[in-house]
């Protein structure tokens, strides 16, 4: 899977909430616009795809990201959790639980490896046979007023884009089979517009034919 990265501006503050009842890690608040970049897909091992990781570990590349409220991002802000994942052909995914791989992997700090938290998170490997051409998958958000503010003040800040979506995933690039969906950028963020209905039409720059629908909604996730 590719991840697309883009956009700038100044970090906003970030602080730590209270903690949940869902982990151990405190819940970090992020003031919209913070320079998250955008969330990573994380899938689990898959020998089939990876190949056995005994003979197969070297060729795989050991990368630290951050959980932010039970999202993954390359970008560190204060509170988050480093994990070590490895990465191979542009993918993403967790190391084998396999007792014998701790230590077998010189390179890889075993003292940043994830937790049963995250193995029971993160997606089973699914392959999805992609053009190249469309570009990296962009990872999108829902709006959350909480985050991105009252849509009413804030909307001239967000730049309408539109992306590709084809089975359930979105694009930079148009393709065969693609259905265009606008949206919003703003710095390193996708997100879907507010689904309020006085919204249609109030941003004359938006491109409401291609609004998303309510499957665009039902699948994104919510932000941090």
């Amino acid at each position: 899977m590719r991840i697309a990265t883009l956009l700038t501006v100044p970090l906003l503050a970030v602080l730590i909430g209270p903690p949940t009842t869902m982990s151990a890690q405190a819940r970090i608040s992020i003031s919209f616009g913070t320079r998250l970049g955008p969330e990573i897909g994380v899938f689990a091992y898959s020998s089939e795809r990876m190949g056995d990781w005994h003979k197969n570990y070297r060729q795989w590349a050991p990368v630290t990201l951050y959980d932010i409220n039970g999202h993954y991002y390359r970008s560190n802000v204060r509170g988050a959790r480093a994990v070590l994942v490895y990465t191979y052909h542009d993918e993403y995914f967790l190391p084998p639980q396999d007792r014998e791989w701790n230590g077998a992997d010189k390179r890889y700090n075993y003292g940043r490896q994830p937790t049963p938290v995250d193995y029971g998170r993160v997606r089973p490997y699914a392959p999805v046979a992609v053009d190249a051409r469309l570009g990296g998958e962009i990872g999108v958000l829902a709006y959350s007023s909480e985050r991105a503010g009252d849509w009413r003040n804030n909307f001239r800040r967000w730049t309408p884009v539109t992306l590709y979506e084809i089975n359930g995933r979105y694009y930079p690039r148009n393709g065969a089979g693609a259905r265009p969906v606008a949206m919003y950028r703003y710095r390193d963020e996708y997100f879907l517009p507010p689904k309020d209905q006085a919204w249609v039409g109030h941003d004359k720059r938006f491109d409401y034919k291609n609004r998303p629908n309510e499957q665009d909604h039902g699948r994104v996730r919510e932000r941090p």
